[in-house]
């Protein structure tokens, strides 16, 4: 077809019959449309794959009215140009047969030259003229042309110094625009512009989110503006570092439905314990999420509402809505604990998240050999959750006693050894929260 229009309504036409009469095979259609050797061929098929695995291919839920048939043929100018391209169509024709005509027929001097047999055509996928097929290649060369001079910028503008590959490899990485800082996920980066794969303090965001999130950046673009270790994520991508998956993969990351959507939201593990096993409840004010037991409080089921809160939001929202006065180390420890439950509960669940190993949680008397004999006070993270649960705390200092008592047993026990180093920093993490939550002078 070497009309335009008429290829096409070639294409339409078989689209339409794919949609309507072998739906169950669309997937295996792109399939084939998508091989490398096509995408070769034809540069705008290339194209359209590579808007569609960037995002900035648009779809366009209302599209525009059909032009009745017999609107078109109403038109007088349509008709007129039509007409004479037709006409000079047929001029050129008629002359190029009379040439063909006048090379058949040997001149008088000239012995009559046998015809060549035409060299077989190969075969193709659509028929083209061999204008087109130039024209085709042409606009193979200028791409690859431009994407030569895009490798060469890049390279130059990713010239900041080597960066060894190790730090690439762990599965999420850190990442910023501008001022604005998160952690990129790479089993999140499926779909390139338009997965939730970086996380802040606040909520999951899209490359496309989380540029926009730098106010001062003008026209901002995610590939270049999103920076890791010094390196762009363009060239991360280019180096397969961050893998998009394919148009057709079909995983959840990729689904575009809603509930896969929803869960996007919040964190596929548990803030607490890390793991991805068994039930999560998701925070509907940050991207946490617990299991029930992990939480503090425990979360039952017919507890639950329409929307839940972890105690890290319920805490934060308090404080902004009336800012806690200032008060001595002395005044915060002296006060009644049965005020300050959910500030106690927040800070255990900063101990379980911080100690990764769990080195603190359980009874150090079954799990370490002579501990008793050097320590004569045990006290573990467990234990003390089990006191505030049970009310055995009267005042502040109380709880901050028995927790401060099992760094104190730590360095006792270990002197300078990794654990110690472990309990040091344990302790600092604890002081600072309580420092904080408390809004000690």
């Amino acid at each position: 077809m070497r009309c335009k229009e008429k290829r096409k309504d070639g294409v339409y036409q078989i689209l339409d019959w794919l949609e309507k009469e072998r739906s169950d095979s669309v997937h295996l259609f792109w399939t084939c449309v998508f091989k490398d050797h096509i995408l070769q061929k034809y540069p705008v098929l290339r194209l359209f794959r590579n808007n569609l695995i960037d995002g900035s291919f648009r779809v366009y839920e209302n599209l525009p009215a059909p032009v009745d048939q017999t609107e078109r043929e109403n038109k007088p100018v349509q008709i007129k140009k039509s007409t004479a391209k037709e006409k000079k169509r047929e001029r050129k024709r008629k002359k190029r047969h009379e040439e063909m005509e006048e090379d058949k027929q040997p001149g008088p001097s000239c012995p009559s030259i046998p015809k060549k047999k035409k060299p077989a055509k190969k075969l193709m996928f659509f028929s083209e003229s061999t204008a087109e097929m130039k024209r085709s290649g042409e606009e193979v060369q200028d791409e690859q042309k431009k994407e030569g001079e895009e490798e060469g910028r890049e390279e130059e503008e990713d010239n900041t110094g080597p960066v060894h590959p190790s730090v690439f490899q762990a599965p999420s990485l850190p990442v910023s625009c501008g001022s604005v800082n998160g952690v990129l996920y790479k089993c999140r980066f499926a779909s390139g512009s338009r997965s939730k794969s970086i996380r802040t303090e606040e909520r999951w965001f899209t490359p496309e989110e989380f540029v926009r999130q730098e106010l001062t950046l003008i026209d901002g673009h995610w590939k270049k503006d999103i920076r890791c270790h010094s390196k762009t994520l363009n060239y991360l991508s280019k180096k397969q570092i961050l893998i998009v998956h394919s148009l057709l993969c079909s995983c959840n990351l990729c689904s575009p439905m809603e509930q896969d959507l929803l869960d996007e939201k919040n964190d596929d593990e548990c803030f607490i314990c890390d793991s991805d096993l068994g039930d999560l409840l998701c925070c509907d004010e940050c991207p946490r999420a617990f299991h029930h037991q992990c939480h503090l409080p425990a979360v039952q089921d017919d507890s639950l509402g329409e929307k839940w809160m972890c105690t890290f939001c319920v805490l934060k929202t308090k404080q902004r809505c009336r800012q806690p006065r200032q008060m001595t180390e002395k005044e915060a420890l002296d006060s009644s604990i049965s005020q300050y439950i959910l500030h106690c509960e927040y800070l255990l669940l900063y101990m379980y998240k911080e100690d990764i190993d769990w080195v603190f949680i359980e009874d150090p008397t079954k799990t370490v050999s002579g501990y008793s004999r050097v320590i004569t006070d045990p006290m573990w993270v467990d234990r003390v959750t089990t006191k505030l649960q049970n009310k055995q705390y009267k005042t502040l200092g109380q709880f901050v006693s028995d927790v401060r008592l099992i760094f104190h047993n730590c360095h006792i026990f270990n002197k300078g050894n990794k654990f110690d180093k472990l309990g040091s920093r344990l302790s600092e993490v604890f002081e600072r929260e309580f420092k904080t939550i408390f809004n000690i002078e």
